[in-house]
């Protein structure tokens, strides 16, 4: 069973760099589309949030106004606003201080933060298993990616289990030595 987005996102923001390796190692088959999936359920959590607080705070307002001033652009100000809560997520920028009129600004600044820091981990990891020999990469790449489990890789190489097993687990040493010192400590 694969962990979900929720539960993954949570637990790579209060980890240590050790179990965040862990957690990519464990996860690698799914980790970018579930920091995708995640990505997605933050923006309309935070679209939604933004537009119902907007809309209690103007006494339950259904939006229809009638112009009279000629000065709103109620498209304009709603595509602005998809633009700031984008930036938030894609790039770190809180600058528009879009997350002030959300319910729980720190935990959506943490989970952003945290979305960010999985990216750019998952890429130091991806990069050092690629740097890979290529036999050392194979091996552990169909293993991590759950194309293959350790008997089926040592039936087609017509090695012994154990073998197979110390040799992941040594590749594994390897990766985690490679990529720990380029995370971040804490968030």
């Amino acid at each position: 069973m694969c962990i979900t987005e929720e539960k993954l996102v949570e637990a790579y923001g209060n980890s240590n760099s050790h179990e965040r390796f862990l957690l990519i190692y464990k996860n690698y088959s799914v980790f970018p589309q579930l920091v995708d999936c995640y990505e997605t359920g933050l923006f309309n959590r935070i679209l939604f949030e933004v537009e119902y607080n907007r809309r209690k705070k103007n006494d339950d307002d259904l939006g229809v106004r009638v112009q009279t001033s000629h000065r709103s652009d109620p498209t304009a100000a709603k595509a602005i606003e998809h633009i700031m809560i984008r930036d938030a997520i894609e790039k770190c920028n809180f600058s528009g201080n879009i997350l002030k009129e959300t319910d729980t600004p720190e935990k959506h600044k943490h989970d952003i933060l945290t979305i960010h820091m999985m990216r750019r981990e998952f890429e130091v990891f991806d990069s050092a298993l690629k740097a890979l020999p290529t036999k050392e990469h194979d091996i552990v790449f169909t293993f991590i990616n759950k194309e293959r489990k350790m008997l089926e890789i040592a039936e087609d190489r017509d090695l012994a289990y154990q073998t197979v097993k110390n040799l992941i687990g040594d590749i594994k040493k390897l990766l985690e030595s490679r990529t720990v010192p380029y995370f971040r400590e804490t968030l």
